[in-house]
């Protein structure tokens, strides 16, 4: 029986900041052993680079009997790295790292050898390069996994789930159907009760059309779709209501999370209020995962402008949720 919780990060493309806010969490405390699934060499490499006093722990992420870490000192599972990283340039020989982090990440947890995993941010571009089909980390997570992945957005006030996420906007009316809304909103509810501790949570939809429709005026899915999904998921019982118009679903405070209907949709809003604080969870996995809410910041790296606060909150978010499944259990 582990005695603290074990939580893997991944950096993400090495040519960018994930490298770099990494470094930052040896001066920061969690109630957590806080394992890298990185490259010690070029570890050492940025640290140098920034001029910081990190030591590094090489570790495997099997292990159960972990050392004792002093203020300077970052755990890390070591992965050998095939070629040279330019700062600020990704580069499709990035790819397999990238890669072999996540799956040995995502494996530790699947094996309850870690608690959860935070990812720090890819290129996608450059994965999808390679050969790989990865629209996302939450995508991918999922194939890994085999599960139906939901992401959500939170910050200390403010919990957005999407109904669809990395697809063309021309594709996003194919997805809306009365059963991928009632398997959402089911998925929602349970993963709201276990991992944040809210109980029979209030679900608010919001529309697709401006307004959410008028009445069929301004589109039919509302109509056809959204509010005949949302009038059975209440007689199941669950808490939900809507549709309402996007332009005011953000300004409500009558609700616990509110389901968007795509990326854009809810993403701006959410960066606007809280950017470098907001922790995307990925629902509807069998492993707990939390990321960070930015990019790979190029222009950036390698320059000491990154921020880790962000990382931090991810950090912390994934503890709370291994603590709030623990307490269930209990």
């Amino acid at each position: 029986m582990k005695s603290i919780p074990k939580i893997v990060i991944t950096p993400g493309e090495p040519a960018g900041i994930g490298y770099d806010i990494i470094l930052d969490i040896s001066k920061k405390s969690f109630a957590a052993d806080l394992i890298s699934i990185a490259s010690i060499e070029l570890l050492k490499e940025r640290r140098d680079i920034l001029k910081k006093k990190v030591n590094f722990i090489k570790v495997d992420i099997n292990d159960t009997d972990l050392p004792k870490i002093g203020e300077n000192d970052i755990l890390v599972h070591d992965i050998k790295n095939t070629t040279k990283v330019k700062i600020g340039s990704p580069n499709i020989k990035h790819v397999p790292l990238i890669l072999q982090s996540l799956d040995i990440g995502i494996k530790a947890c699947l094996d309850n050898n870690a608690d959860a995993i935070v990812t720090g941010p890819v290129q996608k571009s450059i994965i999808m390069k390679y050969g790989e089909n990865f629209s996302g980390h939450t995508e991918y997570i999922a194939h890994k996994t085999e599960s139906e992945p939901i992401m959500m957005l939170h910050t200390e006030n403010l919990k957005i789930a999407l109904l669809t996420t990395h697809v063309p906007l021309q594709d996003v009316t194919k997805l809306i159907t009365k059963n991928r809304l009632e398997k959402y909103i089911k998925i929602i509810s349970q993963e709201l009760k276990e991992k944040f501790s809210i109980e029979n949570p209030k679900i608010n939809i919001c529309g697709l059309n401006p307004h959410a429709g008028e009445n069929g005026f301004i589109g039919n899915e509302e109509k056809n779709i959204i509010i005949p999904a949302i009038k059975h998921m209440q007689n199941e019982g669950y808490n939900v209501n809507g549709p309402f118009s996007a332009d005011t679903i953000f300004t409500r405070d009558d609700h616990d999370v509110i389901l968007s209907m795509f990326h854009d949709q809810a993403l701006p809003v959410i960066k606007s209020l809280g950017f470098g604080n907001i922790v995307n969870t990925t629902l509807g996995l069998p492993i707990i995962r939390t990321s960070v809410d930015h990019g790979t910041a190029l222009d950036i790296a390698g320059t000491n402008k990154a921020s880790p606060e962000s990382l931090i909150a991810a950090i912390s978010a994934s503890l709370n949720i291994v603590n709030n499944k623990n307490d269930r259990k209990n």
